[in-house]
C-alpha cells in the first residue's frame, strides 16, 4: 500500500477530469480552493476541504478514508432577479457523473461515495450567486 497522504493525488486526478468541462455550452475551469490568477469566471468549480482518516480494518496495513468537497459556483451580474440556481445543479450533475468511476494515481479505488450538502444562494449589490456542492469520499488502498 502506498502510504502517501493522497490529498495532491486525488486532486490532480479531480483536476484532470473536470477542468475545462463543457456544460449548456459554457466551459467551467476548476481551481484548488480559490480562483487563481488574474481569472474572473461567472461560473466555475473549486476543489475545498479535504479530509483524511486512516483505516486500519485490514490486517496488512491500513487504507484511507479521504474526502473532498467539490464546491460549484455560478454568477450572474445585474440588477433584479437575474439567474437561478439551474446551471450549477447543471454542472454538479455532470461532475456526479465523471467522478463516479474516478481513478487515483498510486492507489486503488475502493469505494466512492457521493454525498450533496444543501445549496447556498448569496446576493451582493452586483450579482446573485448560486452554489451546489458534492462531498466525495473514496475509501483508498
Amino acid at each position: 500500500m502506498n502510504k502517501t497522504l493522497p490529498n495532491q493525488a486525488i486532486r490532480e486526478a479531480l483536476f484532470t477530469l473536470l477542468d475545462g468541462i463543457e456544460v449548456d455550452g459554457e466551459v467551467i475551469p476548476c481551481y484548488d480552493t480559490r480562483v487563481s490568477g488574474v481569472d474572473d469566471p461567472d461560473y466555475y468549480i473549486l476543489m475545498s476541504s479535504q479530509t483524511n482518516t486512516v483505516d486500519k480494518s485490514v490486517k496488512c496495513g491500513y487504507r484511507w478514508e479521504s474526502e473532498i468537497v467539490i464546491d460549484i459556483n455560478t454568477r450572474y451580474g445585474g440588477y433584479g432577479n437575474p439567474g437561478d440556481r439551474t446551471l450549477a445543479n447543471v454542472i454538479l450533475d455532470e461532475v456526479r457523473d465523471l467522478t463516479q468511476d474516478i481513478t487515483v494515481e498510486g492507489f486503488d479505488v475502493v469505494t466512492v461515495t457521493q454525498t450533496f450538502p444543501n445549496d447556498l444562494f448569496l446576493e451582493t449589490e452586483s450579482y446573485n450567486i448560486f452554489r451546489s456542492f458534492m462531498r466525495l469520499s473514496l475509501l483508498l488502498d
